[in-house]
């Protein structure tokens, strides 16, 4: 439109040496531009198969939350034996949306697997400690976590998470553990580590969902919180040290809100007439507090 008012202009313009131009050229092409862009912008009626009812997806979509193993190709099997027709790419592509926009998720399955073994399932992870010396070298931290009574059951420090590193970690674990199931990520060393050399199982988790191994994430969290945030780190053996003190506390004096509030050492609740006295933890950075023995 833009377009045939600038020529009807034109119409009624001769010209002359005695007339300029009523536009650049510039601005000629700069309007044409903004008339191609409108018209691709203008509503298109969509073409293909008509669009799947909502009764259908829905049906899709708990076929996928009821049987979390299933793929699409399965679930169009099933509709199969029901009288329903729908490809597996239109089944793929509704599971999709429904992982996207959360009307499935991926913890649905995850926390029945956590709760069916929770009395044989631990959790490992890495730490990063930048210390002062260390350059773009930090230390690790690695440690294994019982998930059941969030205990750490294991820990090390190294500047070389490497596969021997690993090997020496997990042969421990091997002997004192052994047939039991161990959470880890898929990062690093733990990707490509030859696990079946070893007695225990293990489950590799989702890329990019570090919430299937919270537990692990949470530990980290505390760590750095409770600890190595109000420390400035200078050598390994001061590493190693701080996190042996913590994980003491940690694993028998701090409350633990996913276990109600219990240390894994309990205190007898039936003395409440002894002294009350404070331990302190970290030099004085937490303090455990208890009562003397009635």
């Amino acid at each position: 439109m833009q377009i045939l008012v600038l020529l009807q202009r034109l119409k009624h313009f001769s010209l002359s040496k005695h007339h300029t131009w009523p536009f650049s050229p510039t601005s000629l092409l700069s309007r044409w531009c903004i008339i191609r862009k409108l018209r691709w912008s203008f509503p298109h009626k969509k073409k293909g198969r008509k669009p799947l009812s909502k009764d259908l997806v829905q049906l899709i979509i708990s076929l996928k939350k009821h049987n979390p193993l299933w793929g699409a190709r399965r679930i169009q099997d099933e509709l199969k034996k029901i009288s329903i027709s729908v490809s597996h790419e239109s089944i793929r592509r509704i599971i999709s949306n429904a992982f996207r926009s959360g009307q499935i998720q991926y913890n649905e399955s995850w926390k029945s697997f956590i709760s069916s073994h929770l009395q044989s399932l631990f959790a490992c992870d890495f730490c990063t400690v930048d210390s002062v010396f260390s350059g773009n070298h930090p230390f690790y931290v690695f440690f294994i976590i019982e998930i059941a009574s969030r205990k750490i059951i294991q820990f090390g420090v190294t500047d070389h998470p490497n596969r021997l590193f690993l090997k020496n970690q997990f042969i421990e674990f091997e002997y004192t553990h052994p047939g039991t199931t161990l959470i880890h990520d898929n990062s690093g060393e733990f990707r490509f580590f030859p696990y079946q050399d070893y007695s225990f199982n293990h489950v590799s988790i989702l890329p990019y969902c570090p919430n299937m191994n919270a537990y692990a994430e949470r530990f980290v969290r505390s760590l750095r919180q409770e600890c190595l945030d109000h420390f400035i780190i200078f050598s390994f053996r001061q590493l190693r040290n701080l996190v042996s003190n913590y994980i003491l506390y940690y694993n028998n004096y701090r409350p633990h809100q996913g276990i109600n509030a219990i240390p894994n050492r309990p205190v007898p609740i039936s003395n409440t007439i002894g002294k009350i006295r404070k331990q302190p933890v970290l030099f004085g950075l937490h303090n455990h507090y208890f009562r003397d023995a009635a």
